[in-house]
This record gives C-alpha cells, sequence and structure tokens, in this order.
C-alpha cells in the first residue's frame, strides 16, 4: 500500500476513535479506585496504642486483684505504687490514644460482616473507651495525698483520706469489673473471627 494511502487510513482511524469517545478500558480505568486507598490493617500507631494498652489493662487488673489479697506492709505499697506509676503511664497516653482515632485511616471493612454487626461493634467500642476512661480517672482520683511515679517524682492528687476517695474506688472497682466483661467479649470476638469466619481479624492488629 503506498505511504499516502496508509497515512490517510490511519489518520481516519484516529478520526474515527475520537468521534467515536474515550477508549473503553481507559475509562474503566479512570473509574476504578486507587488500588491502597484502604490499608489492610491498623497503621504502626494505632497498633502502638492497642497493645500498650492491652498490656497495661492485663496488668493492672491482676495487680489490682492482687492487692486486694496482699497484708498490709512494705510490699503491698511497692506494688500500689507500681500500679499507680503504670496507670500514670496510661492516663497520659489515653488523650492521645483518642485523638488518633479521629485522624488516623480505617482499615478496609471486614467481609461478611452484616451492618447490624458494625454498629454494635463500634457501640461497644465505644463503651470500652468510655470505661476505660473511668477506670483510670477514679483510680487516680482515689489515691489520697499522692503518690510516687516510679520512685523518681512525687505525683499529687486533689483529694484526702474520706469519704471521697472511697466513693470512688466504689466507681474504680465497677468501672473494672465492666472493663474486665468488655475486654472478654472483645476477646471473644476476635477468636470467633479469626478461628471460626476465618476472616483475618487478627492481622489487622498485628
Amino acid at each position: 500500500m503506498p505511504q499516502a494511502v496508509r497515512s490517510a487510513h490511519h489518520g481516519a482511524g484516529k478520526a474515527t476513535a475520537r468521534l467515536a469517545g474515550p477508549d473503553t478500558s481507559e475509562a474503566c480505568r479512570a473509574r476504578r479506585p486507587p488500588r491502597g486507598g484502604e490499608p489492610d490493617r491498623y497503621d504502626v500507631i494505632a497498633r502502638f496504642f492497642h497493645w500498650i494498652f492491652a498490656a497495661g489493662i492485663l496488668y493492672a487488673s491482676i495487680a489490682g486483684y492482687t492487692l486486694t489479697r496482699l497484708p498490709a506492709g512494705p510490699g503491698r505499697e511497692w506494688l500500689s505504687q507500681l500500679n499507680m506509676s503504670i496507670t500514670t503511664v496510661l492516663i497520659a497516653l489515653f488523650p492521645l490514644r483518642m485523638a488518633w482515632i479521629f485522624v488516623r485511616a480505617e482499615p478496609r471493612a471486614l467481609p461478611g460482616i452484616p451492618a447490624a454487626q458494625r454498629v454494635a461493634a463500634r457501640l461497644v467500642h465505644a463503651l470500652l473507651y468510655l470505661t476505660i476512661f473511668a477506670a483510670l480517672a477514679s483510680g487516680f482520683l482515689m489515691v489520697p495525698n499522692g503518690y510516687s511515679f516510679f520512685g523518681l517524682v512525687e505525683i499529687p492528687t486533689p483529694f484526702a483520706q474520706g469519704p471521697l476517695t472511697d466513693t470512688l474506688f466504689v466507681v474504680h472497682r465497677a468501672s473494672c469489673a465492666l472493663l474486665a466483661a468488655l475486654v472478654a467479649l472483645h476477646v471473644l470476638a476476635v477468636v470467633k473471627h479469626q478461628f471460626i469466619a476465618r476472616n483475618g481479624v487478627l492481622r489487622r492488629m498485628l
């Protein structure tokens, strides 16, 4: 075929393509959301907060129960100071953890979870955070006359021993009991999703 005819034929093809509109495959690619828009797991900061609080709550629960069984003495005093020191770290981290919830990128939703179950999970998580706040706040406020932070500095507390600190102690015990129940429910849900539904939920926090 002569060069002029091939050029004319090529030009006509381009004109036809322009009249017909954009290439279908390119249009589909343009409409398709970019890959990696939603991560498969939580970011490293969210995972850090999660496991720090998990370890802290587990320790505080064991230590708190142990303190109720120990007689008064140096050993009980040392464990109480250690418990309050670790609690102080969690108190300092708690507002940072809550702030990070509002700015972090959420991982993509797990497949096969009904909408009602997603709403229930959000409500349980909200109640969990509220209970953590209640346990931390009451645990700090119920301690009379301050305490030593890891033996380094003295942390003052606002109230002397009296009816108010006794009431705060009751609030603290109740919030700790509720927290233990919510954590147990959370663990059971993870076990169900990980080993029965097999949707890889645990990987999101590892």
